[in-house]
């Protein structure tokens, strides 16, 4: 990683274009940015990608927790446990389009980042959209469920992401339509 941020640095410094794995680096980051979704789903895949998700995984490593089993079934919490494999997102997982569940379930990417691009690569936009928002709606589900004591039915969780994907479409449309374009002309008293 120091490696990589030096070398880049010095191409920077130098103008150079860097290493290929660099430009497409940044181009798939590039395309998350580029999502038409809010910016809070944009850094919460950014978080994702770059594993800084407050997972058990991750907070025992920083030696913030001493367990990192996952307090709603027990196993090791990892960003695929929490927000894929586990019986209660499985479940959400179980109602959203089979293409979807068919693609994530095909891919064995232990890496978040990795897993996402190549995702991307596969999905539709629309199917990725779904993707995203369906992930940020798991893990705030996960969070509730650990800290307030709240749990939510499957079906309450979908209702909720088809609600806001249908939601933001709306928003999206309204403000396609063309603006009538007006001139205004300057009048200039004699």
């Amino acid at each position: 990683m120091i490696l990589r941020t030096k070398h880049s640095r010095e191409a920077w410094l130098h103008e150079a274009g860097g290493t290929s794995y660099d430009r497409d680096e940044t181009s798939k980051w590039s395309m998350i940015w580029h999502l038409q979704v809010p910016p809070k789903l944009k850094v919460f895949l950014w978080r994702l990608a770059r594993l800084s998700m407050p997972t058990g995984l991750v907070l025992k490593h920083r030696q913030m927790v001493t367990e990192d089993s996952y307090p709603l079934c027990g196993a090791v919490d990892t960003w695929k446990h929490a927000l894929i494999t586990c019986p209660m997102a499985a479940s959400v997982w179980a109602l959203a389009p089979q293409e979807l569940v068919q693609h994530m379930v095909e891919r064995e990417d232990e890496n978040p980042k990795e897993w996402l691009f190549t995702i991307h690569d596969l999905l539709s936009q629309e199917l990725f959209d779904r993707l995203v928002v369906t992930l940020w709606a798991l893990w705030g589900v996960k969070r509730k469920a650990i800290h307030e004591n709240l749990f939510q039915p499957p079906h309450s969780v979908n209702t909720f992401i088809s609600s806001y994907l249908f939601e933001r479409q709306a928003i999206c449309l309204s403000f396609s339509y063309p603006r009538p374009n007006y001139l205004w002309l300057l009048y200039l008293p004699r």
